[in-house]
């Protein structure tokens, strides 16, 4: 066994090694020389039959003279340390090797002992030793001159320095001659170069010439060419030119290289520490010919810029996946990021480089590309990257899907952060868990992904491929992936590391979020939940510190809680599930009911309290929720007496109450609590009276501590409803608050808290296509909702107007609806934005709120104006879900008269009983039946918590036409009808006709009457799209348009939208129509069959066909469609334009030219029609143009 140098030894411990080593004759090399290319005695044939057939030997062999000979093998022969590199002979471990093989031509080279010289000790006694030299850039130490007080002198006497010694006669054949020594030293300094000048003057006249060149032989062959070569410049420099003998081959070589590289090094643009850059790379070991093609990847990095700023270049991302910059500058902290890949002078990784390194056969090449990519994940779900790089998120998805199967523990804890980083949006769930104690809290949104477009394909594709389904729906292609089977697999089998598990049930809360059907499949995968809870939810004490170990230690895990709870919320089912099959409550209330000293206990309690409170939403767990009532009361009685709400005190202690509340709230809904029930009130009313007090007081607040008063109001709300009494503590306390200090802090941050005035629209929202989110990431300035700031009072506000429905005293209503006049105000008259988002909802049910309370208590003329203003535009902002709420508008606002001011009714009074609109005021209960019946609103409860259509408003913007849009919709639904004849099918056809009569006759009334009073609420409708809406009556019945009541209404509509000509484009893309095309062709069809000539039919027709508008809708009237021409008439004061605008400018195009030549002389026209006249006039001056010319 070869021994090693320790620590402590010194150098005569080293020596002592080596000559050991040197003795010893009989030990193997550790690196053996083997030929392992192939050749026909260890593979196949090899065809050696041309021999022409010959490798080109190397640059290396050539330059020692090998190219043209074979090297014998030496067999036998034993190994030197020190001299000849031999092949080893592959007949001591192998068979003979084939005569007729033909040798490799691989050479190595023969190194001659000679030329190392003996090992010579340096002196250094007197030289001084600095510890703390720093290495300088260019890798090598700086030459530096000696100092004079040193003095180096060869350890042999025999052994002369170069320096001092003359070059002697070329001729050694002539007489002796004195040497020609010289006077002084020309390497050394004057003050001690004579001393040591005349010792080796001394030692040089004692020696014979025949014993100076042998001397002189040595060395050259010992020192360095360079060396020689510098020396001899020197003395040149100062003794002029002497004789000097013919110089070796190699010198000459090796001058040539030196300024071969020299050439080389000026050329090239190198950076001070590339090791070719060095003065005296010429004289290293096989630079002597350098080979620049093999030397690329060792050049410095080459500063680049930009050339054209504006291209778009591909993204770099350091190892956090973060994107860096085209170039950046090459320091101690930068250079690990630059490789020799492509674009090597950028820093950082590409995407398509980073999944390369996902598949290397280096473990830890592949963990930091993984890192990368979550890094890269991460930053991208936070917005940064929007609208600046596209990443591939289906590609990585399935990079992260191959390595999270890979069966080495080092990519686990990477691939699944990569996966938890790429579906699991921690801001979402940040901003949905600051909602827990608050009662719109409880409800969560479905994250299901629109799956019309996989069943779509599916029908019509026996499979749908796995990318392409990703491309749709990552969670779906996931699911698909048996993820949920490999996941059970790492937590029972690998049972990795916390950071892992946490990642795992992340991943497990996002597929749980997704939809019911995605969660009934985690709940019934027996083995997966069962290893969950056994490993994640024992039942324990939770009165312990937090530690990364307590991971599969019998400690619970918040993040596996967390998962229990969204499971819990999704439907009664389920519930029952997770309780019969899983037993679920017996560590629930062994956490409720442990004492807890420190903040992860808290949290854990906060779940288990919100998952119990879900089952109670269900009416499940109500006997155990019995048997935890001693504890809730005592931990009730703790909060009222310990806890306060304040801007200093601690949001988790109050988020606790919070909690703890909403399961109070839950068990006065849900069971009698007989001799508890006086206990918790008196808790209530205590509670009540000091934290609501404490809000009064108060300079500054936060949302997260108001919270817990939100949580008591919400009680007392309750109370109220099942006990059915009032409390007149209660209104005592209200009056205290509206009129406080603490109200107006409050009130003063609603406008500046508000999504709805928010000015951020949908398009600064980050969203991804294939994965559900919440909107609640923004990619401007601004880097949350207004509606979740620290300061926001809606939530607080949702719950205290939702009490003042239930309190019976319309003063303090009116006090509190008079201190968001501001704010109310604001909504009239500015467009409402983020109306879709998922926490708007609570500011939208706000206002639902302020809006019904105004209903019920008497306002002025102004403020009724207001209301019905902002109840206008919620009947198109309430979500699918709202139904109730809108029915309620509708009933006691909308189709209301009492909220028709007088100003409003004024811009009646130029409408006659000839317009068919005098009876308007009297139909309002059938056109608000109509509506209803249309919509299909009905008062339906529901127990649901998970909102599948959160994003669906149940009306569309322009909802005034809906009854319209239906019955033209029914028209084109493509069912074959049987023929029913009797009198029974012709009493049924009657009433039909008559309900669709109806139907048209109110939607026409209440669009006429919105047009007349309320024009500001259809503004914002496009004028385009209101006249398609009209044009869609005449389509929806073959004869209804000819109703002389329908036919007043309509001729009055109509000239309303006339009124706004200038806004009508048919180009643009219209809202609810594939184009305007297909429509303007089934309308002209509809003229052609059976307008009978009607002169507002016609009119509708004329509107496209005007000169300002395209070519083509002229075209398609005068060519496909010239049968209408014929029926084609009325009045010029019916008209949407003047007749001017149809001749002017006049018509260039050629062929609709000829359209109307054809129809002036076929008998297509009428003398005299407004159709004539258009034909006429454009035919007559292209012929008076075409006579000029000639």
């Amino acid at each position: 066994m070869i021994k090693r140098p320790k620590p402590g030894e010194n150098e005569e411990d080293i020596l002592k090694m080596q000559e050991e080593f040197l003795k010893d004759k009989n030990m193997t090399p550790s690196a053996q020389i083997v030929n392992l290319r192939k050749t026909e005695h260890n593979t196949t044939k090899r065809n050696n039959s041309d021999p022409t057939d010959t490798r080109q030997p190397s640059k290396y062999a050539i330059s020692r003279g090998l190219g043209s000979e074979k090297r014998p093998r030496k067999a036998g022969q034993p190994i030197d340390v020190m001299g000849d590199i031999v092949e080893k002979n592959s007949s001591e471990t192998q068979t003979q090797p084939n005569k007729q093989t033909e040798d490799d031509k691989v050479y190595f080279p023969k190194v001659l002992p000679s030329i190392l010289g003996e090992i010579i000790e340096k002196n250094s006694d007197n030289i001084p030793v600095n510890e703390t030299v720093c290495m300088p850039s260019t890798g090598f130490p700086i030459a530096t001159k000696h100092k004079p007080s040193v003095k180096f002198v060869a350890r042999n006497s025999k052994k002369t320095s170069a320096t001092d010694v003359d070059e002697p006669a070329c001729s050694s054949g002539k007489p002796h001659k004195e040497p020609n020594i010289l006077k002084q030293s020309c390497a050394l300094t004057p003050t001690d170069a004579q001393a040591i000048h005349k010792e080796n003057v001394s030692l040089l006249s004692k020696m014979s010439e025949q014993e100076i060149l042998e001397e002189q032989t040595k060395l050259l062959a010992q020192l360095d060419p360079n060396l020689i070569q510098f020396l001899k410049n020197k003395h040149k420099s100062k003794f002029g030119s002497v004789n000097e003998p013919a110089i070796n081959k190699t010198t000459i070589q090796v001058e040539k290289m030196e300024t071969e590289v020299n050439k080389t090094n000026s050329e090239d643009t190198l950076w001070d520490n590339d090791v070719l850059s060095h003065p005296r790379v010429n004289s290293w070991l096989h630079f002597d010919n350098l080979e620049k093609d093999k030397l690329e990847w060792m050049k410095g990095i080459k500063e680049s810029q930009l050339d054209k700023p504006d291209e778009p270049y591909e993204a770099r991302f350091d190892f956090t996946g973060y994107l860096l910059p085209y170039t950046m500058e090459y320091t101690e902290k930068t250079k690990t990021l630059f490789h020799h890949g492509q674009e090597s002078h950028r820093p950082g990784y590409s995407v398509p480089e980073l999944f390369e390194l996902t598949r290397s056969s280096v473990i830890q090449q592949r963990v930091m590309a993984l890192n990368a990519l979550a890094g890269l994940l991460e930053h991208n779900s936070t917005g940064i990257y929007t609208d600046v790089i596209d990443v591939p998120v289906t590609k990585i998805f399935f990079v992260i899907r191959i390595a999270l199967d890979e069966n080495k523990v080092n990519l686990l804890e990477p691939s699944l952060k990569a996966l938890r980083n790429l579906i699991y949006n921690r801001v979402d769930e940040a901003c949905l868990d600051a909602l827990i104690g608050f009662e719109e809290g409880i409800y969560q949104p479905c994250l299901e992904n629109d799956r019309s477009e996989i069943e779509e394909i599916e029908s019509h594709e026996s499979e749908l491929k796995d990318f392409h389904l990703a491309e749709i729906d990552i969670i779906a292609a996931l699911i698909r992936s048996d993820i949920l089977q490999r996941l059970y697999y790492i937590i029972e089998n690998v049972r990795p590391s916390f950071n892992s598990v946490q990642y795992a049930l992340q991943v497990l809360t996002r597929l749980a979020r997704d939809s019911v059907d995605t969660c009934t499949k985690i709940v019934q995968m027996d083995h997966l939940m069962k290893s969950v809870i056994k490993s994640f939810i024992p039942t324990t004490s939770i009165n312990f510190l937090f530690n990364p170990e307590i991971v599969y230690n019998g400690k619970p895990v918040l993040a596996a809680l967390k998962l229990l709870r969204i499971i819990s919320l999704q439907s009664k089912e389920i519930g029952e599930i997770i309780i019969s099959k899983y037993d679920i409550l017996k560590p629930l209330s062994a956490y409720v009911t442990s004492g807890v000293d420190g903040t992860y206990g808290l949290r854990l309690q906060i779940e288990a309290f919100s998952i119990l409170t879900n089952l109670l939403n269900y009416e499940l767990g109500i006997e155990n929720a019995m048997s935890l009532c001693p504890v809730i009361v005592t931990t009730l009685y703790k909060h009222v007496q310990g806890t306060d709400v304040s801007a200093t005190t601690s949001i988790l202690s109050a988020t606790h109450a919070a909690v703890v509340l909403q399961y109070v709230n839950k068990l006065i809904t849900c069971t009698n609590l007989s001799n508890l029930k006086e206990q918790i009130y008196h808790l209530l009313r205590e509670g009540l009276q000091k934290w609501v007090s404490q809000v009064a007081n108060c300079h500054d607040y936060t949302c997260g501590h108001l919270r817990l008063v939100s949580s008591l109001l919400d009680c007392c709300k309750t109370v109220i409803q099942v006990e059915e009494v009032q409390f007149k503590f209660l209104d005592d306390l209200l009056i205290n608050l509206v009129n406080s200090n603490g109200a107006a802090v409050i009130f003063k941050n609603l406008i500046s808290s508000s999504n709805l005035l928010s000015d951020i629209d949908d398009k600064y929202l980050y969203t991804t296509k294939n994965i559900m989110s919440l909107g609640t990431v923004l990619t401007t300035g601004r880097r949350i909702l207004p509606v979740l700031q620290v300061s926001s009072p809606i939530p607080f506000l949702l719950t205290l107007f939702k009490l003042l429905e239930h309190i019976d005293n319309k003063d303090i209503t009116l006090k509190f609806i008079n201190r968001v006049k501001d704010y109310i105000d604001l909504l009239t008259k500015r467009q409402l934005f983020l109306t879709s988002n998922w926490f708007s909802r609570m500011e939208v049910e706000l206002v639902y709120y302020i809006v019904k309370l105004a209903a019920t208590v008497d306002t002025s003329e102004a403020c009724k104006d207001v209301m019905y203003t902002v109840a206008s535009k919620l009947c198109y902002i309430l979500r699918v879900d709202k139904k109730c709420e809108l029915l309620v508008l509708f009933e006691n606002i909308i189709f209301e008269k009492q909220w028709f001011t007088a100003q409003r009714l004024f811009n009646l009074v130029s409408l006659s009983e000839a317009d068919g609109f005098s009876k308007t005021l009297t139909n309002i209960e059938d056109i608000k039946n109509c509506y209803g019946s249309v919509m299909n609103l009905k008062h339906i409860h529901s127990r649901n918590i998970v909102l599948k259509d959160w994003r669906e408003p149940i009306l569309p913007r322009d909802w005034i036409y809906l009854p319209i849009l239906s019955l033209y919709s029914r028209s084109q639904e493509m069912k074959p009808t049987p023929v029913v004849q009797g009198e029974h099918a012709t009493k049924v056809a009657e009433l039909m006709a008559k309900e669709k009569e109806l139907v048209v006759k109110c939607c026409l009334e209440w669009t006429i009457f919105n047009e007349m009073c309320f024009p500001d609420l259809l503004s914002d409708i496009d004028v385009t799209d209101r006249f398609c809406r009209i044009m869609c009556v005449f389509l929806c019945d073959n004869s209804l348009f000819l109703d002389n009541n329908v036919k007043l209404l309509l001729h009055r509509c109509t000239q309303i939208i006339f009124k706004q000509k200038e806004k009508l484009n048919f180009d643009k893309e219209l809202v609810g129509l594939h184009n305007f095309q297909d429509l303007y062709t089934q309308f002209l069809e509809q003229f052609q069959s059976v307008s009978y000539g009607d002169s507002t039919f016609a009119a509708c027709v004329l509107v496209p066909i005007a000169q300002k508008h395209d070519v083509k809708w002229r075209k398609l009237l005068w060519s496909e469609y010239a049968g209408c021409l014929r029926a084609l008439d009325c009045p010029e004061t019916m008209m949407c334009y003047s007749f001017n605008e149809y001749i002017h400018p006049e018509e260039t195009d050629e062929s609709l030219l000829k359209s109307y030549f054809r129809a002036l002389s076929s008998n297509l026209l009428r003398p005299g029609t407004i159709s004539f006249k258009i034909a006429h006039y454009h035919v007559q001056k292209f012929i008076e143009r075409k006579n000029s010319v000639q």
